[in-house]
């Protein structure tokens, strides 16, 4: 989506911040606005006794950042989706992105996520991605003409992981997924990688049947690849992929509940990632091609086959982005 560059965005997203301050600067908006979420959150029939309770908890022990999210859900096109996800209340709450990152941090990125995703997607595909609907950004034909696609969506399972989830699907069967947020840094966009996730049914067999029918591309290097082109097109400066030592379920609160079986450090470094002071890794926007004369003779067309694969799949996701 080059028809906004990132200067325009920054502008935007600068008048938003400076209105978002002045208004939560008002304590009769603050006020407002906390007796709002404890009136949303009260009275959701779906909750349980024992979550309402940890919400009025957890809000008294971190006030500060508590009123200042529910203060930014009250004013913004968040709201309408409340009554439909009120875990969006509790997420200022919960680990987000990286298990490091403290709640001052966590307000901030998920701010800059939601509020990048309506200037980016728009306001309107960025709500339907709230109230559970994808949006398809490229479909994929196999070897042996299976149909495959790659979509945008907002999943429970991944939610703390990232604002949104990029997933490739043969028909309603999601295959491999990754999840990431928006985030601005040095008034440059970015890109957070917070999770690679696998259906959980028959996974390993339905990967090796994917990756057969893909020409011998690893569905999550094909994730990766979908990724870069997203970054490009909505002109990101970089893309931050967590490591697995800082992945949120490597926190207390669930070391014994949760299983990461994926190897994120191994994953990252073979798609060209470099290791960041802060334990991640920076993934390359691009990376340089093999030039034909260092590919086996033998196995040349299907790495055409690849290559074919992929350039449709790039034009597929810039029409898609463009038209969002």
């Amino acid at each position: 989506m080059n028809i906004l560059n990132w200067r325009e965005v920054w502008h935007a997203y600068q008048s938003h911040e400076e209105a978002v301050v002045q208004q939560q600067r008002q304590p009769a908006s603050m006020l407002d606005s906390l007796r709002w979420a404890v009136h949303m959150r009260l009275t959701d029939s779906d909750s349980h006794f024992k979550s309402k309770c940890m919400f009025l908890l957890r809000s008294s022990l971190r006030p500060r950042t508590s009123m200042a999210w529910y203060a930014y859900l009250h004013q913004t096109y968040l709201r309408k989706a409340i009554s439909k996800d009120i875990a969006l209340l509790d997420a200022i709450h919960r680990p987000f992105f990286d298990r490091n990152i403290g709640p001052g941090s966590r307000l901030s990125l998920m701010q800059n996520h939601f509020h990048l995703s309506g200037i980016l997607l728009g306001k309107d595909l960025a709500q339907d991605l709230l109230a559970g609907k994808a949006f398809d950004i490229a479909s994929l034909q196999g070897k042996n003409q299976e149909q495959y696609r790659l979509s945008l969506f907002r999943c429970n399972s991944f939610k703390r992981e990232g604002g949104l989830t990029l997933g490739l699907f043969q028909g309603t069967h999601l295959l491999q997924c990754l999840s990431f947020s928006f985030d601005h840094h040095h008034q440059q966009l970015s890109i957070r990688v917070g999770g690679v996730q696998s259906s959980k049914q028959d996974a390993r067999e339905l990967i090796r049947a994917c990756t057969k029918s893909l020409h011998g591309i690893q569905p999550r290097l094909l994730l990766i690849e979908a990724l870069r082109c997203i970054a490009q097109e909505l002109n990101c400066a970089t893309i931050e992929c967590i490591a697995k030592k800082n992945h949120i379920y490597q926190s207390w609160r669930y070391r014994f509940s949760k299983c990461i079986r994926a190897e994120y450090d191994a994953l990252w470094q073979s798609a060209g990632a470099t290791p960041h002071s802060n334990g991640n890794y920076l993934l390359p926007l691009s990376v340089e091609e093999k030039p034909w004369s260092a590919r086996p003779s033998n196995k040349r067309s299907e790495y055409r086959a690849r290559d074919v694969l992929t350039t449709d799949m790039r034009k597929n996701i810039v029409q898609s982005l463009a038209a969002a």
